[in-house]
């Protein structure tokens, strides 16, 4: 029934649930032509936009709705650059449905509703106030804004167990492939969730790995050996996960103008080089710096590189990962 409202098949069912924190009457609203013309715009992407809306009498109390342009049904009309355009963005809420809608973990945002119109697909999840991690380091850059040693911690250990969950813990083991600071959210207390997987794929048991068309993800996130064979497996979340990590440490991004500048012209190899020199704090993050927290980012920032290693076996497993970082003691 799902996968039949995703191709545009008439289904006079209602918006489809997949918590118990919302009921379809309250979605009602999402129905009508108009239904998001009064919301508050707060994102805007390549899916299309993203909108607040408040539900005082709802168990969730504020949701946050993305907005997916249905390919019309003469896809002839279309150039084919926009024709794979859509016919992807179908596919991504189809991996949505199927991952984050049929899944709970508390450091994975949840998809709370769907929702099928002629023209558009709503997909409904719990807002988060604070938004995405990427928006608060770009604050925290700005100083605008703090995100202290502890906070930056606590971020890495929500993602690694969310990601334990995903590839040691479900079955078939769910490999995200496009782990990065904007698709990590932030809730009240600031705890992570993982979000966006309309990339996501599952990986049969039985398979070690899975093969793609094209490479999926975002530049500089990416494993090599993903880039180079076609071909990901958890490990390649893995490798993501210690980019993440270097960031929080060093508050810079990989396409941070930086590490252009530098003679390896990478975060990873700048990294590396950086933490086995004589000075190896230079790499910290300097609104850290003089916190006492020094050696554990140190000890952080060597987990990130033990996360990147070319060689994808020997980098550790999703658990191995967050029993390292919770055995850095504050």
């Amino acid at each position: 029934m799902i996968l039949n409202k995703i191709k545009g098949t008439p289904n006079d069912s209602g918006p489809a649930i997949f918590s118990q924190l919302i009921k379809a009457e309250e979605l009602a609203f999402l129905e009508k032509d108009d239904g998001v013309a009064s919301l508050q715009i707060i994102g805007k992407g390549g899916c299309g936009e993203v909108y607040k809306c408040e539900l005082p009498e709802s168990k969730v109390k504020t949701i946050a709705i993305k907005k997916i342009i249905q390919p019309p049904k003469d896809a002839t009309e279309l150039a084919e650059e926009d024709t794979k355009l859509l016919n992807k963005k179908m596919r991504q809420i189809k991996s949505e449905i199927q991952t984050v809608g049929q899944i709970r973990h508390r450091n994975l945002l949840p998809l709370l509703a769907h929702v099928s119109r002629p023209n558009c697909h709503y997909l409904v999840y719990e807002f988060m106030k604070n938004g995405s991690l990427q928006d608060i380091l770009q604050q925290v850059k700005e100083g605008s804004r703090e995100l202290d040693w502890l906070a930056r911690h606590r971020v890495a250990l929500g993602v690694a167990a969310g990601l334990e969950y995903l590839h040691m813990s479900h079955t078939p083991r769910i490999v995200h492939r496009d782990l990065k600071p904007a698709n990590v959210l932030l809730d009240d207390d600031m705890e992570a969730r993982i979000a966006d997987f309309g990339l996501a794929k599952s990986i049969p048991d039985a398979d070690t790995h899975m093969t793609s068309s094209n490479v999926a993800g975002t530049l500089g996130y990416i494993a090599p050996e993903y880039h180079q064979t076609m071909k990901f497996t958890d490990k390649c979340d893995i490798y993501s996960f210690g980019i993440l990590l270097a960031v929080l440490v060093m508050g810079k991004l990989p396409s941070d103008e930086f590490f252009q500048r530098t003679s390896e012209m990478s975060l990873v190899k700048w990294m590396r080089n950086v933490i086995t020199s004589e000075d190896p704090k230079q790499a910290i993050d300097s609104k850290l710096l003089g916190n006492g927290y020094e050696e554990q980012m140190l000890l952080v920032l060597k987990i990130a590189c033990f996360c990147t290693m070319d060689n994808p076996k020997e980098r550790p497993n999703s658990k191995d990962a967050r029993l390292m970082l919770a055995q850095i003691n504050h």
